[in-house]
């Protein structure tokens, strides 16, 4: 007889990945079962295997020396509970019937917001231009689990006590990576910008983040005009109940932004990052008289924001169990410069810290940093490759390989709903095809030369 364990294992083991052009184009996943088990089921298999995690904890198995294979399960798990948790929001957002996240006070998108911006922002520094020098970085990070500082593959030696944890296309780390000069604009495309481009390209093909319905009252969507409801993109006009009303005024006024509490007019929202594919925003940055940047440039812009600051770059002087030196029941103190391997985003737009995005108009004309562009990640412009020592994880082998096909490009940073514990590790990579529309991810503009 099949456990429930391994029933699980069989069905949910990987999700279905279907190519955007071909939806019957599908990566390898789990089989998909005649009938799906009930939810009651499920939950409480959920909670004994979480009761069995935390019990491993209790008893300190999990700082084990030689643990090190079920510490990194742990952690590979909780990372991709992380990221897939983010992913359920960018669905459950799509649907006009998705209720606040509950104990969660309801911004007042309305008077003052002064929560949301930054100390010092000025619309008049919105359209700086900041000239990055040209640099050699740095990219990923070594995997101590397995490599010592003599070459040796060993555990339980200093090597592996100084390790941290990174997915397969983070390492291993590459050296002497040269960023020619470029100059990239302060901020992201907000959505007022983009709106300004669909108007001028007379467009309703609004971003899957977009909606031309507003909020509902009293279980009634919102009408904008004079009782005529806005359609959703995909060709439609939109309207003003008495006809057609092309004016960018009118065409801001009729469209709003999709949030966990319900739609907001793009008119209080238009300093929020636009939140589209990586297609649709390459139309705007040509339009705008610019590029997407590459995936190092980008990593070149953050050393140079890093390098503003003389504060030491640090999440902390404690980091969490699996990845700090693990006595007994507990943790000391992390092994020495954690800087170099997280960056200090605190304070930014990470980690359900506001539920929705910010503003993103930046103060004194300083371009943003890494994570802090209004809670979106960024797109690049680079393609997701295999790199130059690249291994596939032996628990986890498909997690990067899988998707080598040249239709995903590299994004960085993070969203509003992404752990901070990934958004600020200066070698983490994700990735997306590059006209899937749901994803939380915005664009820098970088000057053509």
């Amino acid at each position: 007889m099949t456990s429930p364990g391994q029933k699980y294992q069989d069905i949910f083991q990987r999700g279905i990945d279907p190519d955007v052009d071909d939806p019957n184009q599908c990566h390898k996943h789990s089989e998909i079962p005649n009938s799906w088990p009930e939810l009651d089921e499920i939950l409480d298999y959920s909670r004994r295997v979480r009761a069995r995690i935390l019990a491993l904890y209790g008893t300190g198995e999990v700082a084990r020396v030689d643990s090190s294979k079920l510490q990194r399960a742990l952690w590979l798990a909780f990372e991709h509970e992380a990221m897939h948790l983010e992913t359920l929001l960018y669905m459950l957002v799509q649907s006009e019937d998705t209720l606040p996240p509950p104990g969660v006070v309801k911004p007042d998108f309305v008077s003052g917001r002064e929560w949301e911006l930054r100390r010092g922002a000025n619309t008049k520094n919105a359209e700086k231009w900041t000239e990055i020098p040209k640099k050699i970085i740095s990219v990923g990070i070594d995997d101590h689990e397995t490599h010592t500082s003599n070459g040796s593959a060993r555990n339980g030696d200093c090597g592996y006590q100084q390790r941290y944890f990174g997915w397969d296309n983070e390492k291993p780390i590459r050296h002497g990576i040269e960023v020619p000069a470029f100059k990239v604009r302060s901020h992201p495309i907000t959505n007022e910008e983009y709106a300004k481009y669909l108007h001028s390209q007379s467009s309703n093909n609004i971003p899957a983040s977009w909606t031309f319905s507003g909020p509902k009252l009293n279980g009634a969507i919102y009408q904008n005009g004079n009782g005529a409801a806005h359609q959703n993109g995909n060709g439609t006009t939109y309207q003003n109940g008495n006809g057609t009303d092309s004016s960018l005024e009118h065409f801001i006024s009729s469209l709003f932004v999709k949030t966990v509490f319900g739609p907001v007019s793009l008119k209080l929202a238009g300093e929020w990052p636009v939140m589209a594919s990586y297609d649709e925003l390459q139309g705007c940055a040509k339009w705008m008289g610019g590029r997407i940047p590459t995936a190092d440039e980008v990593r070149a812009l953050y050393e140079y924001v890093e390098s503003l600051d003389v504060a030491e770059k640090t999440l902390g002087k404690r980091i969490d169990a699996v990845n700090g030196h693990l006595i007994n029941n507990g943790v000391r103190e992390s092994p020495p410069s954690p800087s170099s391997i997280f960056a200090d985003i605190r304070g930014n737009n990470v980690g359900l810290k506001f539920w929705h995005p910010t503003s993103v108009i930046p103060s004194g004309g300083t371009p943003l940093g890494r994570a802090a562009t209004g809670g979106a990640w960024e797109w690049t412009s680079t393609i997701l490759e295999r790199h130059e020592g690249f291994k596939e994880d032996e628990m986890y082998p498909e997690y990067t390989a899988d998707f080598f096909d040249g239709k995903h490009n590299v994004m960085l940073g993070g969203s509003w709903a992404t752990h901070p514990r990934i958004a600020g590790r200066r070698s983490f990579v994700n990735w997306y095809q590059r006209n899937y529309k749901y994803t939380w991810a915005t664009a820098r503009i970088v000057a053509l030369e």
